[in-house]
């Protein structure tokens, strides 16, 4: 039976792909993990997912590899099934949560090497100064801010949104 998407279901799907494509990563990518997230049921197959997004096997195969390692999606296997199944359970990322403070640790090295290299270049300097303080302000706050989503969800409580300039809305 084809998978038939609404217009609400495609619309996110190619906006996640533009998203994700836009930082980096395949549109498919974003592609795939919106389908990841909206599917029913939440555990795929290649030929599924390959089906849904009128993609190929290989795009589907490729893409969950880069998804897998990012740490989107999670890839599972049945027993006395050959099939790898993909799912994206909001438990798929916490290794990318867990691996967030690596990132920023390795921006303010490089920001650091960056201010070592800006010579007598005051402008540089200051631009560099910037990068390498805001790196490091997140570097310090993610932990904190990861740890308390985390116990949050663990003891279901919803974090409250917060609007753009960390005001909690009223």
């Amino acid at each position: 039976m084809a998978t038939v998407l609404t217009p609400a279901q495609s619309s996110f799907i190619e906006e996640m792909g533009q998203f994700l494509g836009g930082y980096g990563m395949t549109p498919m990518a974003g592609r795939m993990w919106g389908w990841l997230l909206l599917c029913d049921p939440p555990e795929q197959t290649a030929a599924e997912i390959a089906e849904a997004l009128q993609a190929s096997r290989g795009a589907i195969s490729g893409t969950a590899r880069i998804l897998a390692s990012a740490g989107f999606i999670r890839r599972t296997t049945r027993r006395g099934d050959r099939r790898e199944y993909f799912s994206s359970p909001p438990e798929a990322l916490d290794s990318m949560l867990s691996n967030a403070g690596v990132i920023y640790r390795r921006l303010r090295e490089i920001a650091e090497h960056g201010l070592a290299a800006s010579g007598n270049s005051a402008s540089a300097e200051a631009r560099l100064r910037e990068f390498h303080d805001v790196v490091a302000f997140i570097e310090a706050e993610l932990p904190r801010l990861i740890d308390g989503f985390l116990r949050d969800r663990a003891t279901n409580k919803t974090p409250m949104p917060v609007e753009a300039g960390g005001k909690e809305p009223s």
